[in-house]
């Protein structure tokens, strides 16, 4: 491997010697591990000696913090916690701590090639259209919707590119309900917001075996605390350079960024059911984010509507529009039993039950949106 001041390294003396006698230059990550809030991560290409202290912390902290790192582990005997962790870099490899300093060098050669081999994000020349799925209630099924809308996009325009980011910092269930990985780390990009790029977003990103993208924090109840606007929105921003389609999941409660949030994305989807309490609820919020958005309008959206001849009995529409003085943009039908055994199986919805009432209520939506104009699906056949 080329001397480069890319190279970062916790190894043992012996190792560190013979390393500067071939003339590498080197960052030494002695004495990182016990000021990790506060220092910066070095180095391209890592190698760690799991037998030095604070090497299992700094290989948390890179998996966090550096995922675009690529990471080399010295030593036997791994834990299955170490084998997890490696799975988040972009690439990794492990040699054992009998290895010689020339097979230590050819893994280093090895992952930093593959790390520069990997394919970066796409990119638009003309930007994302981005849109947030936003919740009047808890309970309202907007998790569901928004991870629905998002392939119901992909099917719409199946040679362009999905990204799902859930902005549920505190509790967000998306990964959970795809059986995917939680891979962005807030703290860090909030802490040095200018930091990511698309090849950092790559390592933040999990890519769904049926084509959409999800960018998903590991549940946190402080991470409020740390989470701020110019980290979120730089996020957003570099999102939407590198993909098509982005759909923000947000929270229901307000955070110090959600108003920045509404305001920058194309469209703000307000998911209400069809009660009293949530359509006043929901219709007191589409009055918020337009008046936020300079008057462009906010769209409601009834989830778990039930066959038309049933709430039309009961509830109409005509009536509940009346009562909110606001119009219904779209409405979808309930499908529990589809929706559950997606959940269980982390696919979506169409997969399970092709004809559900749900997936062509989202798929309408979705057509509603672009015939309108308001949405551009680019490639949509």
């Amino acid at each position: 491997m080329n001397a480069a001041p890319q190279l970062a390294i916790l190894v043992g003396e012996a190792l560190r010697s013979a390393f500067a006698a071939r003339g590498m230059v080197s960052s030494s990550l002695d004495g990182v591990a016990d000021q990790l809030q506060t220092v910066e991560l070095p180095g391209d290409v890592v190698l760690l000696d799991l037998a030095c202290p604070g090497a299992q912390s700094l290989l948390e902290a890179y998996a966090l913090r550096r995922p675009d790192a690529a990471m080399v582990l010295l030593g036997n005997d791994l834990s299955a916690d170490a084998v997890r962790t490696l799975f988040r870099f972009s690439a990794s490899d492990v040699v054992t701590g009998a290895s010689s300093v020339d097979e230590i060098l050819a893994a280093l050669e090895g992952v930093s090639l593959r790390r520069s081999s990997v394919p970066a994000m796409p990119t638009t020349s003309a930007g994302a259209v981005c849109w947030a799925v936003h919740g009047a209630v808890g309970g309202a099924g907007v998790t569901t919707l928004a991870i629905e809308l998002a392939f119901a996009v992909m099917r719409r325009a199946p040679a362009k590119r999905v990204a799902l980011i859930d902005l549920n910092l505190t509790d967000g269930m998306t990964a959970a309900y795809l059986d995917g990985q939680k891979k962005l780390d807030v703290a860090g990009l909030c802490a040095n917001p200018e930091r990511i790029d698309e090849t950092l977003l790559r390592a933040y990103a999990w890519e769904h075996p049926k084509g959409i993208f999800l960018v998903a924090a590991p549940r946190n109840p402080k991470i409020e605390d740390l989470a701020n606007k110019a980290g979120i929105l730089q996020l957003l921003d570099v999102a939407c350079s590198a993909f098509d389609h982005v759909i923000v999941d947000l929270p229901r409660h307000r955070t110090a960024w959600h108003d920045a949030v509404l305001s920058a994305v194309d469209e703000v989807l307000v998911i209400s059911e069809l009660t009293v309490p949530s359509l006043h609820a929901a219709a007191d919020l589409c009055r918020d984010v337009d008046q936020l958005r300079d008057g462009q309008s906010a769209r409601m959206v009834l989830n778990r509507m039930f066959a038309k001849r049933s709430h039309r009995n009961s509830f109409p529409i005509e009536k509940a529009e009346q009562a909110i003085h606001r119009e219904i943009d779209f409405s979808v039908r309930s499908d529990w039993d589809s929706a559950r055994m997606a959940v269980n199986l982390g696919v979506p919805i169409a997969q399970v039950k092709s004809r559900s009432p749900l997936v062509k209520d989202v798929d309408d939506l979705v057509e509603g949106l672009w015939s309108a104009g308001l949405i551009e699906l680019k490639g949509a056949a």
